[in-house]
């Protein structure tokens, strides 16, 4: 498993970052200007880590490539069959239908070129990939801790191995991104700002800023929803994490990795005591009517839900109702049907009240006799 590739721009929002130390000061807990393609300049990184975290751990593999190296030992994959390419597009309608996409969404017609500066971790090799050039400095300092900081859990925690093992659904692996990455962004913005006493650094520390703009993401139909997702993912796991942090220091935060891996309701709710007995709905599907097959059926969780709704309302999301939507939440199964046939496509999200009874089915379809068909099925009493 690979993590998403760090964008600098993406990075260090934060307006209390505010790094700069030309000179490197004596103090090896304190960050300093180095250039991330040396080796000293990883051990000193690590270090600052270390100090944040209260523990240390060996330098994980690190690869430094050219973007033409990269490019020669990441070459694009084969393109998807024609069968791939018609699920493909199904699932497309199914996303337009949500309002995760915009209708007129399209598919880049080619993958982004890999350059400078780019930074991944990944948990399955546990190695470091840098491409730099030393044109930005700074962001590439800020993405090397954010990596190291992966690193240094993966360490602790078995990333990889809690992904097989704890996060089965399409919630629970993003709620597992949502603590790593969240952390990693914590730890990387106390390094950055300078102060060793990184207690009351963080109690100053805040992302109200940087989670209304991923609020505005979530609400706008014209931000796929991977985009917006990832904003969450970083800010609201972030979030979550510094006030496990504030409550009990790094030692709270690992906790979290046995108790908040369940669902995205706890990095939604944010500094909210979640205590929800999660149930899934795994109650048998109907037949689907004649010539439908279903593609998916999964979790999704308490993020997407809220997505959904805002973008259907023509609303805000706003803190009140992404903690009401995580303090209420207990499971939701989503399925995606598809015409074995032409391109008709059918979804019905079913969302789970206290008990695990299914409280609510929201049913959605590209047409009005499809649409009618999946309702007689789920929504007849």
């Amino acid at each position: 498993m690979r993590t998403r590739p760090i964008a600098a721009s993406l990075l260090g929002l934060l307006a209390t970052s505010c790094h700069d130390s030309p000179s490197g000061p004596a103090d090896p807990c304190v960050l300093r200007d180095c250039d991330v393609r040396e080796a000293d300049c990883h051990e000193h990184v690590a270090a600052v880590l270390a100090c944040i975290r209260g523990s240390e751990h060996p330098l994980p593999a690190i690869e430094i490539l050219t973007a033409s190296e990269y490019a020669e030992k990441h070459p694009p994959g084969p393109p998807r069959t024609p069968e791939e390419q018609k699920q493909f597009e199904q699932l497309v309608r199914a996303y337009v239908l949500l309002g995760w996409l915009a209708p007129d969404w399209t598919e880049p017609t080619s993958p982004a070129a890999i350059g400078a500066p780019y930074f991944s971790y990944d948990f399955e090799t546990g190695t470091v990939t840098i491409i730099a050039d030393g044109s930005q400095p700074q962001s590439e300092l800020y993405s090397l801790l954010y990596v190291l900081g992966l690193a240094a859990r993966d360490s602790e925690s078995d990333i990889h191995g809690l992904s097989l093992a704890e996060a089965a659904t399409f919630d629970s692996k993003r709620a597992l991104a949502s603590l790593y990455a969240g952390e990693a962004t914590l730890y990387a913005d106390l390094a950055w700002i300078g102060d060793r006493d990184y207690e009351a650094t963080a109690s100053r520390l805040s992302y109200l800023n940087v989670m209304n703009a991923v609020r505005e993401q979530l609400a706008d139909v014209a931000v796929p929803w991977g985009a917006a997702l990832s904003g969450f993912t970083f800010y609201f796991g972030a979030n979550y994490v510094l006030g496990r942090y504030l409550d009990g220091g790094p030692e709270a935060v690992t906790a979290a990795y046995d108790d908040a891996l369940a669902s995205t309701a706890h990095a939604l709710g944010g500094d909210l005591d979640i205590d929800a007995a999660f149930s899934a709905i795994d109650t048998a599907l109907p037949e689907p009517p004649p010539e439908f097959t279903y593609l998916v059926q999964d979790s999704y969780g308490p993020a997407l839900l809220q997505m959904h709704r805002v973008r259907r309302d023509g609303v805000a999301s706003t803190p009140f109702a992404e903690q009401n939507l995580a303090r209420e939440w207990v499971g939701d199964r989503l399925v995606i049907a598809a015409s074995d046939t032409d391109e008709r496509v059918a979804v019905v999200w079913q969302i789970a009240g206290p008990g695990g009874e299914i409280a609510e089915t929201i049913v959605l379809a590209g047409d009005d006799d499809t649409l009618a068909a999946f309702e007689s099925l789920f929504l007849a009493p």
